[in-house]
This record gives C-alpha cells, structure tokens and sequence, in this order.
C-alpha cells in the first residue's frame, strides 16, 4: 500500500542509522551490568517501538512545517498519500508509542526531564514562531542534540536503572557528550549539503545555505572530522572492561579502508569531493552504524552468552542497513 511504502521510506529507512548510535549506548551498559534473561530482549523491543514512537513525532513535526516545500521539491513526506484523519491517526500512533513505553522501562523524574527536552527540542527546531532549523548554527546544535545526544543520553541513563545504576567516570561521560555532539553536528551539515538546492528552492535558510557549500565542506573536514576523531579514539581507548580492543580494531579498519580506497583510486586524497565522502561515509559513519554495533555484540557474547540473541534481534533490526551495505561494497569492489 502506498502510504505503508511512504512511511517505510521517510521514516523507517533514515531512522535505522540514527539508532545504530542508540542502541550501542544501551548494548555496553548491557554489558558492564552482566545482564541476562529474557527479560532484557522485551525491554530492548520495547525500546524500539519507543525510539520509533519518538523519531516519528520528530519526523511529524518537521514534515508537517515543510508539507508544501517537500511537495515542490518531490521529496519524501510523512503525510503524502495520508488524508487528514489518516495523518491525525498517525500523529496518535507515533505518541502511544512514546508513552506507553515508559509503563514498562524504568522511569524517573531524570527521564521525563531528557524526554521533555526532546520535545521541546522538536518543536522549536520545527515550527514557528521559533523554526530554529532557519536560524543559522542555533539550528544545527538543535538538531544535533535530539537527533544524537538527548536519545543516547537517555537509552543509556534508562538502561543503567535497569542494571541496577552502572556509572561511568566523568571524563568519559564528558568524552562521549562531546563526541555525541560533534557526530550530530557533522550529520545534520551533511544532511543539508545534500538537500542545498531544494532548500535554494523552497527559500529555506540553512546553515549551508547562508554560509555556502565550499565554506560548509572545508569547516567540516578542518574542524569537525578531526575533532570528531580526536574524541572517538579515546572513547574506544577508556571503554571499559575492553582492553583497548576496539581502538586497535578500529585504527586496523582505517588502515584496511584506507590502503583499499588507494589501491581503487590512486588520487583519493588529492581529489577533494573523494577525500570529503571516504572520511565522513567510509571512516566515521560506516564504521558508526554498520561495524561497531556488530563488534561490540560479538565481543560481548564471548564472555556473556545470553548476548548472542541481542546479536541476532540486531541483526533483524537492522538487516536493511547491512544488506545495501553489503550490495553496495560488493558492487564497489568486486571486479564483476
């Protein structure tokens, strides 16, 4: 049915990558708990239809504001195919599912404060009198913090309830804020790089279309890349109960991915548009949403079994990911 494909489409296919960050806050303190039963995978699906619920009402307000531009541009649109009961009744699905959730996973007033702020988030970033996604940098953070920083703050805060309160150090909590924030703010400047001539079109005021493609690109790979890279590698390095697995692990993967994309084009990084998508898609984001929540669920289950079938729910959760993923590399490097 259209509208099925419509919200498969808009809504299911872009939010799969954002949890891919989520969902490995929650698997580590999953693991430093020592969890086990079945228990943790009710809660773990409880946990998904609660992040659909929220990214949903998320996805509903911004579309809702940008309805007549989507329109314009033949862009993706929650509500195209949807009469106006149907997109009422949509509304209503998406915010059963952001409460109904919290009657089973642990909840205090911590929580409400994290989930309040998301809305809150959602609403000035979206709609006006505020619209801060016109508004310059302002709009970029905000979109940074509710698509990254408030939902891993809370899925991790949420899960160290559920195990009985693990805590991390201060300075890695603050290592993993500031990589959160850092992710975020790269993501929504790609996100607006690729949508800069329909939002030219529509009149709309982003960051990229006030400050320009050229400015936005070189900001990203000067500042953001390597201050992004400079907080992840210690977060791999003071993840704990790992013995550093996970940095050497990852500083193998860049010099695999590295030495691959030299062998294919030997121009990589005097090439600016090449060397721009090998570090935001190939080194940083690939490696975000396809391997590192397979690698940590793998180590994982060497030393708590039960972590075997959150290896595989991951797996059928986020089988789309894997499977472009997968066609699209073998298309890349194979030679037939």
């Amino acid at each position: 049915m259209a509208f099925i494909h419509n919200i498969q489409h808009r809504l299911w296919n872009n939010v799969q990558y954002k949890f891919s960050t989520v969902f490995c806050s929650l698997y580590v303190v999953l693991f430093l708990g020592n969890s086990s039963g079945n228990k943790i995978l009710w809660y773990i699906f409880v946990s998904i239809l609660l992040s659909i619920g929220v990214a949903g009402m998320g996805y509903a307000l911004n579309d809702y504001h940008d309805y007549e531009d989507d329109i314009k541009n033949g862009k993706q649109n929650l509500f195209i195919n949807f009469s106006r009961p149907a997109s009422v009744l949509l509304v209503i699905l998406f915010l059963t599912l952001s409460v109904f959730p919290w009657f089973i996973l642990p909840f205090d007033r911590y929580s409400l404060y994290l989930i309040l702020l998301e809305f809150f988030l959602f609403i000035v970033y979206a709609l006006p009198p505020f619209r801060l996604k016109e508004k310059g940098f302002l709009g970029v953070l905000t979109d940074a913090l509710y698509a990254q920083v408030v939902p891993c703050v809370l899925a991790a805060y949420t899960y160290s309830k559920i195990e009985n309160k693990v805590s991390f150090p201060v300075f890695f909590v603050l290592i993993y804020l500031g990589w959160l924030i850092l992710t975020g703010i790269r993501n929504i400047l790609n996100h607006q790089l690729e949508d800069y001539d329909n939002d030219r079109n529509t009149n709309t005021h982003t960051f990229v279309t006030k400050y320009g493609l050229s400015f936005t690109r070189q900001w990203v790979m000067r500042l953001l890349v390597p201050a992004e890279l400079l907080l992840f590698l210690p977060l791999l390095y003071f993840l704990p109960q790992t013995s550093h697995l996970f940095l050497y692990a990852y500083l193998v993967y860049v010099g695999a991915y590295y030495i691959k994309e030299k062998v294919r084009k030997k121009d990589l990084l005097e090439d600016q548009h090449e060397q721009y998508d090998f570090f935001n898609k190939q080194i940083l984001n690939e490696f975000y949403e396809i391997h590192f929540p397979l690698m940590l669920l793998f180590y994982f289950s060497f030393f708590q079994p039960f972590f075997i079938w959150i290896f595989s729910l991951n797996l059928l959760l986020f089988f789309p990911i894997y499977y472009r993923y997968t066609v699209g590399f073998l298309k890349k490097y194979l030679p037939f």
